[in-house]
């Protein structure tokens, strides 16, 4: 009886969403029928048996699922979108084969050769997709895939900005939806990851996230504050609320190694940066002559596009001035290495986590320099 009370059918609104690590249930639950997506998703199988396990252990072909899965429980029911929800990553993963059996590099002329590898895989795919669907399905969504594909030569942010600044309107919703589902799975198969790599890839989602606002704020018919929310706007939640569950853990993970007694002071700098400095309204610089806590929280973002850009070099040293400021900072405590690393662990994950919460309930709040409209033409965030 419990359950059928209005308490519990709020709680059941509210749950945040949870990927299904069960091939069979995943394939019983998402067989419709249909000629189409019966053949697309033998043909997913056939590729996903030759890719080795993800990064959490689990078989390869959980993740198309897992994004169907996602776009359906999003109200999301109609053949195109769940095709491209299925092959979203099918044109990367048969290059990404044909890269490793060749040995070649994502660099110089082996770049043009899988570029040119890569037209090859779509027009076979359209072909094969001609057998099986009308011709303006196919364009559809070959005309999707090619806009959620990575082009190897391309670096994330110009990757995802493909999308957010394309100028046909249903291929970019259909788009930013399979982003959604897809990222929204991956921040919830992170278990095996470090601390740090935990917030780059929480990281990655901050910039879709942000955009996805953008474009939601853009329109008003895209937005309802009712129960009956359109699609888009409940895979941006579901998402972010992902995200925020993955920089949760990363916050009690950091804490658990023993700087416990720097919580109360490090999440009151952050608010005085928040709200009195409003410091996450854009992307910041570090100002090395800032003495207060709140230089802890300067320049977060700038840290993690060096990363994303292979600028190692600037990453670590980014890293290393925030782990040098903390030594001094924290001094009497004698932490160890270890624990410096927690502490920034810990800061940036809070702090982040925080930006989640104002996109999701903040109605006007985006974090300006961060969106794709924003960048250089080379794609970079703005000096």
């Amino acid at each position: 009886m419990v359950k059928q009370t209005p308490e519990y059918r709020a709680f059941k609104y509210l749950q945040h969403w949870l990927k299904e690590d069960d091939i069979q249930k995943l394939k019983a639950a998402l067989s419709d029928g249909s000629s189409l997506f019966s053949y697309l998703l033998s043909k997913t199988e056939e590729l996903y048996a030759q890719l080795p396990k993800r990064k959490d252990g689990q078989e390869a072909l959980l993740h198309p699922l897992n994004v169907v899965l996602a776009l359906r429980d999003a109200k999301i029911n109609d053949q195109v979108t769940l095709s491209v929800g299925l092959l979203h990553d099918y044109v990367e993963e048969v290059v990404d084969v044909y890269r490793d059996e060749l040995g070649l590099d994502e660099e110089g002329s082996d770049i043009e050769k899988l570029d040119q590898y890569e037209e090859e895989v779509f027009v076979k795919l359209e072909q094969d997709l001609l057998q099986h669907a009308p011709p303006d399905a196919v364009k559809t969504i070959i005309s999707a895939l090619k806009l959620l594909t990575r082009h190897k030569r391309d670096f994330y942010y110009r990757s995802i900005s493909n999308i957010f600044n394309h100028n046909d309107e249903k291929l970019k919703e259909i788009a930013i939806q399979v982003k959604l589902a897809d990222r929204t799975h991956n921040i919830l198969s992170i278990e095996n990851f470090t601390e740090e790599n935990r917030n780059y890839q929480c990281f990655k989602n901050l910039f879709i996230l942000n955009n996805t606002k953008k474009y939601l704020l853009e329109s008003p018919s895209r937005m309802s504050f009712s129960r009956e929310m359109p699609s888009t706007q409940l895979l941006f939640k579901r998402c972010a609320k992902a995200t925020y569950d993955a920089y949760q853990m990363l916050c009690y993970l950091s804490m658990k190694k023993g700087i416990g007694q720097t919580k109360s002071m490090m999440q009151l700098a952050f608010k005085k940066f928040a709200l009195e400095k409003a410091g996450m309204w854009e992307v910041t610089t570090v100002n090395p002559d800032e003495t207060h806590l709140m230089r802890l929280f300067q320049g977060i973002v700038r840290k993690y596009d060096a990363r994303l850009h292979h600028e190692w070099e600037k990453f670590e040293s980014m890293k290393e001035a925030e782990y040098d400021y903390c030594r001094k900072f924290f001094a009497d405590f004698k932490f160890t290495e270890k624990q410096i690393m927690a502490l920034v662990d810990y800061k940036d994950a809070y702090s982040l986590k925080e930006v989640i919460a104002y996109l999701l309930y903040l109605p006007d709040y985006l974090m300006h320099r961060f969106l794709s409209s924003e960048l250089t033409e080379d794609a970079r965030i703005c000096s």
